[in-house]
């Protein structure tokens, strides 16, 4: 199924990329890039914004889903736009102390979700999947407000800015990539990536599952 993509040198590194994510340990769902201290400035702000997303497997997997989302689909751009700027709403709902139900399963299963649809020849259309992002976006930036609820108004600006910038970049990254695998190879899929990104998102929903059955 993933022959396509590994007999591609930029497909090989790129099912290696996402492979080594399955090797990292599962970190729970409200990641401190700072260990738990909130930012007090605006650098420290930059810097967790940096972090929260890459220290959290399950962010870093499902923005990088996202962005090989977009490189298969017409004007596909849209879709990580639309989970960037969800995000942020995410943790404004987060800091207003609105709560979104059921965040750690939500976010669990968007990341199965979107490595089924990377999975599956045909996919829903670039508005649909926008839509479902925006959706996943809430609740992923929603996890983002708890590094920074309480903070002051520069290092939570800053946060922003920098949670906004990285997802940004690494889902361009995983376009960038995934345009040039379709542009190199006719015909090809990224069944590969999605299973692997599919078995991210089943390892969390089953940690999420025995964190309630088998409490601490």
């Amino acid at each position: 199924m993933g022959a396509r993509l590994l007999s591609n040198p930029l497909g090989r590194a790129l099912m290696g990329a996402i492979a080594l994510l399955l090797l990292l340990p599962l970190p729970s769902l409200a990641h401190h890039p700072l260990g738990g201290t909130l930012p007090a400035s605006a650098f420290e702000g930059f810097l967790s914004g940096l972090g929260h997303p890459v220290i959290g497997l399950d962010h870093l997997a499902f923005v990088v889903a996202i962005g090989l989302l977009a490189a298969v689909s017409k004007r596909g751009i849209v879709i990580p736009v639309a989970f960037v700027l969800a995000a942020m709403v995410g943790t404004g709902l987060h800091l207003a102390e609105i709560m979104l139900p059921a965040a750690e399963w939500v976010i669990s299963a968007s990341v199965l979700g979107a490595g089924l649809l990377l999975a599956r020849p045909n996919r829903p259309q670039s508005a649909v999947l926008a839509g479902l992002a925006a959706l996943a976006g809430l609740f992923h930036g929603f996890a983002y407000g708890e590094a920074i609820f309480g903070a002051e108004a520069m290092p939570l600006g800053a946060y922003l800015t920098g949670f906004t910038v990285v997802q940004m970049g690494i889902a361009i990254a995983a376009y960038t990539i995934g345009r040039q695998l379709t542009q190199r190879s006719p015909g090809f899929t990224m069944n590969g990536a999605g299973l692997v990104i599919c078995g991210i998102g089943a390892a969390f929903l089953a940690t999420t599952l025995l964190s309630i059955l088998l409490p601490a």
